[in-house]
């Protein structure tokens, strides 16, 4: 339409002029910048194409559209009956519960935590809140620090006064010393190893401590498979998500869903951001799943859809292909979880190292070393556990993650939105994330340098 192409044209020539402003009014530019991206992205007929995909969006939802991927199905979780009874003599999995891995997509396993370990965790993540909190009230973002209530409280409390609180203690992502051991628990190595990831076992970058409250969007984790998250090169791979209950999970404070027999297929399905949410998460919407995973019309709640409640230090363990999400809280208190990812040291298709699971931001540590190679191995967590994986995703995108830290900004944007069409909200809601992450240098929305790599 004529009033798209003056939009476009508009947009063309505003960049040239921002690329070539005087450094002295800079901050011109990047008020230009600031205000054409997200009145293109909010318009209702402009649609941008990826860097190496020059074709036009084929509905007016879309904002940046990827081509699709090519990267085969995973075949590791397509195990027969003698391969599981010879893995259940091999570790401490029953045969029952590795049956129940292959076939379901998912393991729980109940208890596994102590609670002495839950406690030492529920002192750590105390300190973290009364931290930020601090941060929060010498920054004048909020007139009283919610003092005197516990860990299921104090949050919910801070939010009343500043809404972003959950956000921001997501994006401080300095390990605490319990969680350090909750992640690298032996026994937990061990069921990992009996699933096939071994003889040596790293933890990924990407760990998530998680405060679910009522009425707050960016802690409702929508339908995604956690393959999604990573590198299309790495898809393939046995790469297993652990998440842990710290509270009693129910259907009232948001427990957990499964797909059962998502995974089966190996397939990655297509996700979307924004479609629904105005979050930072990818998202699958429910036939998609059926048609891509099952080759069927729809899903049946009573069977093809698993409720997990659970009691307080349960594991459930999953593969990346698992579709999950975690329902609404309708609970005053706030539920705490945590997940992360264990896999293998060197992924068939390497990255910028052996331990680059993750775009090359953040290397995965070594937590178990094959012993033939070193059996007096043990992690140096210093270094990695004081590593934000949140800064070096904003300093990627261009942005001074120490600046950014400081301004208390609860914007997040990752290398996952490289890999999937990006959607205007489906009640026409701004997405500050996603126009953050269009606001960024154009050669970081261009999949080339996965397509040219065969990582795509």
């Amino acid at each position: 339409s004529r009033e798209l192409f003056c939009s476009m044209l508009l947009a063309a020539s505003l960049t040239c002029m921002i690329a070539i402003l005087d450094s002295s009014i800079l901050p011109l530019a990047s008020l230009l910048a600031a205000f054409v991206v997200p009145t293109l992205i909010a318009g209702d007929a402009t649609c941008l194409a990826s860097a190496s995909d020059t074709s036009s969006c084929d509905d007016a939802k879309k904002i940046l559209q990827r081509p699709a991927h090519k990267i085969p199905a995973a075949t590791w979780h397509l195990q027969d009956s003698d391969s599981i009874a010879a893995m259940a003599a091999s570790g401490p999995l029953t045969r029952d519960q590795l049956e129940a891995f292959y076939n379901d997509g998912f393991l729980v396993l109940e208890d596994f935590y102590s609670a002495t370990t839950l406690k030492d965790v529920q002192e750590d993540v105390e300190g973290m809140i009364d931290s930020l909190a601090k941060d929060l009230f010498a920054a004048g973002k909020i007139a009283n620090l919610h003092s005197g209530l516990d860990w299921t409280k104090r949050l919910n409390s801070l939010r009343q006064e500043y809404a972003d609180v959950p956000v921001l203690l997501t994006k401080r992502g300095v390990l605490p010393v319990s969680l350090r051991r909750v992640f690298a628990e032996p026994r937990l190595l061990d069921v990992v190893s009996q699933l096939g990831v071994g003889p040596d076992v790293a933890i990924n970058a990407a760990w998530n401590l998680r405060g679910k409250m009522q009425a707050h969007e960016e802690t409702v984790v929508p339908w995604h498979q956690d393959n999604s998250y990573w590198e299309p090169r790495i898809w393939d791979e046995n790469i297993l998500s652990v998440w842990v209950a710290f509270v009693d999970t129910t259907r009232e404070n948001g427990c957990m869903q499964f797909v059962r027999a998502g995974h089966r297929s190996g397939k990655v399905a297509n996700h979307t951001i924004g479609s629904s949410t105005t979050t930072w998460y990818t998202e699958l919407a429910e036939d998609t799943v059926a048609r891509e995973l099952f080759e069927k019309d729809q899903l049946h709640e009573n069977t093809d859809i698993a409720t997990v409640e659970t009691r307080a230090g349960t594991v459930i363990i999953f593969p990346g292909t698992t579709p999950h999400r975690s329902l609404d809280s309708l609970s005053d208190n706030v539920r705490w979880s945590a997940d992360w990812r264990l896999h293998r040291k060197r992924a068939a298709r390497s990255g910028q190292g052996d331990l680059d699971w993750f775009y090359g931001l953040k290397d995965s540590l070594l937590l178990r070393e094959d012993p033939n190679v070193d059996p007096n191995y043990h992690p140096d967590w210093s270094r990695w556990a004081n590593i934000e994986r949140t800064a070096a995703q904003d300093a990627k995108h261009g942005l001074d993650a120490a600046k950014a830290k400081m301004d208390l900004d609860p914007v997040i944007v990752g290398p996952w939105m490289d890999l999937w069409d990006l959607e205007r909200d489906e009640r026409g809601r701004h997405n500050p994330h996603v126009e953050r992450y269009m606001q960024g240098p154009v050669e970081n929305r261009d999949v080339e340098k996965y397509i040219a790599k065969g990582h795509w």
